[in-house]
């Protein structure tokens, strides 16, 4: 039985916008996978340290204000924790809890696709979860609440489009998000989609959901679904992004596919309680492997034809998103040089599968440099996939992962090293110049810290061996 009218609100965790989730985005998981594994109180002592130095431009969190602690405190564990999931604890015997790097956070740092990483996230997401106080947790299993939103979304939005017909966003919370009988898991997008179909014909009004308690875990239930680059919005409508339709097809076949059962455990009990939410935090992490070998592509051409050409008429779209940031800052650099002298355009060389170099691509000054024009110019290139543009204004912060060869090599070349920053976005792509990132360092303009060491040594160190 489906009845439109019987309304349930199922709240999600406020979130930020858009552009400050993917502003962020980077710095949470970097953060989370430089510290972990660790001790939680070491975990949160490194995390506020980062945060308030990003946020508030101080790492001295003790130092803050009570309102600029909670917020410090709210970016780490509801925003990067509990609503993106980028990391877990776990407990030992002793009573203590560690901290972990869940998998999806370890893909993004080693990808940074960003529409992949919520894609993942909007998969794994499910009605009831351990992302609410644990009131409302179990007035969800009270209610028998048991279903994925997203997958739910995605195949209705689905069976719209094969009947060409666009579906709105009041509609999709009025009679899915906010519907009891569809968030028990008692009907299928089929039947709400006849029935939508029907009111609209017999001209039935619905009340319109707004404000903060109607609408906002509704609007951010959107907001997370548009990250994914799987769907398109207006101001009034939602409809499936038809670039997106193998990842279309994944969300359809795991409409019902559960890897956590809520429904499992005692809640009566501290320990099952624990055990709860422990076990939702890393089931919530988890990546599907699925998702690895798709990659999110825009509507946009990375490389012209020439550059698909030099490659051995290979198409960008299929290559990953490094490769896709080369090309693009190769072409760029080869205009460029061009421009100032067509002769010399032959030093633009594209190098990223030359290992153990620490660049990319080598190029020339030229024309922004006049008194040493064919003085060599070494670029790094790192790139990132998101849906929106990076706002770039005073609270904006960024961060990448530089190897060892690339550090070195930024300290040997000093003011002719540059790092450019390539942001492929749904509607443009940006590229930003940091150059002689060493100095900045140097001068305490930017933040670098060693990720990794490695420890080479001979027999004189050893100071006993140990045979079975």
């Amino acid at each position: 039985m489906y009845t439109p009218e019987n309304q349930y609100r199922c709240t999600i965790i406020r979130g930020k916008s858009q552009t400050e989730m993917e502003d962020f985005l980077p710095l949470y998981a970097n953060m989370v996978h430089k510290f972990c594994p660790c001790k939680e109180d070491a975990f949160r002592e490194s995390c506020y340290s980062t945060l308030s130095k990003a946020i508030f431009q101080t790492s001295s969190f003790d130092l803050l204000d009570e309102g600029n602690k909670k917020t410090v405190q709210n970016h780490l564990t509801e925003v990067a924790g509990t609503l993106l999931g980028l990391y877990y604890p776990t407990h030992d015997e002793e009573g203590n809890t560690y901290i972990n790097e869940s998998d999806s956070c370890r893909y993004l740092v080693e990808n940074n696709d960003f529409p992949t990483f919520f894609k993942n996230l909007c998969l794994n997401f499910q009605f009831p979860n351990g992302a609410k106080w644990m009131q409302f947790i179990r007035q969800d299993i009270d209610n028998q609440i048991h279903i994925k939103p997203f997958c739910f979304i995605i195949t209705l939005l689905y069976r719209a489009q094969e009947n060409k017909v666009m579906l709105t966003k009041q509609e999709i919370g009025y009679y899915v998000l906010n519907n009891l009988d569809v968030l028990q898991g008692n009907v299928k997008p089929e039947v709400v989609y006849e029935r939508i179909m029907q009111d609209r014909k017999n001209k039935v009004k619905r009340e319109k959901l707004s404000g903060s308690h109607d609408w906002q875990h509704i609007k951010e239930q959107f907001n997370l679904l548009v990250l994914t680059n799987l769907v398109e919005t207006d101001a009034t409508y939602i409809w499936l992004n038809k670039y997106e339709a193998r990842t279309i097809g994944i969300f359809m076949e795991h409409i019902n596919d559960f890897t956590f059962n809520p429904y499992a455990y005692d809640l009566n009990q501290q320990k099952q309680r624990m055990r709860y939410l422990e076990d939702w935090k890393y089931v919530y992490g988890q990546f599907n492997s699925e998702l690895v070998n798709i990659k999110t592509t825009f509507n946009i051409d990375i490389a012209d034809e020439s550059e698909q050409v030099r490659q051995g008429g290979a198409t960008k779209s299929s290559v990953d998103i490094g490769d896709d940031g080369e090309a693009l800052v190769f072409r760029l650099e080869q205009e460029r040089v061009r421009n100032y002298r067509e002769r010399l355009v032959n030093k633009v060389l594209l190098l990223g599968k030359t290992k153990g170099l620490g660049y990319d691509i080598s190029s020339i000054e030229a024309d922004e440099n006049p008194l040493k024009p064919e003085f060599a110019r070494y670029i790094e290139v790192k790139a990132t996939k998101r849906i929106t543009e990076p706002s770039f204004d005073v609270s904006w912060t960024d961060s990448i992962n530089l190897t060892s060869k690339e550090w070195i090599a930024a300290e040997q070349y000093r003011d002719y090293y540059n790092i450019y920053r390539v942001y492929f976005t749904k509607k443009k792509t940006i590229v930003v110049r940091i150059k002689n990132p060493y100095q900045k360092f140097v001068d305490n303009q930017i933040e670098v810290y060693p990720t990794i060491y490695q420890m080479n040594f001979d027999a004189s160190v050893i100071e006993k061996r140990y045979a079975d």
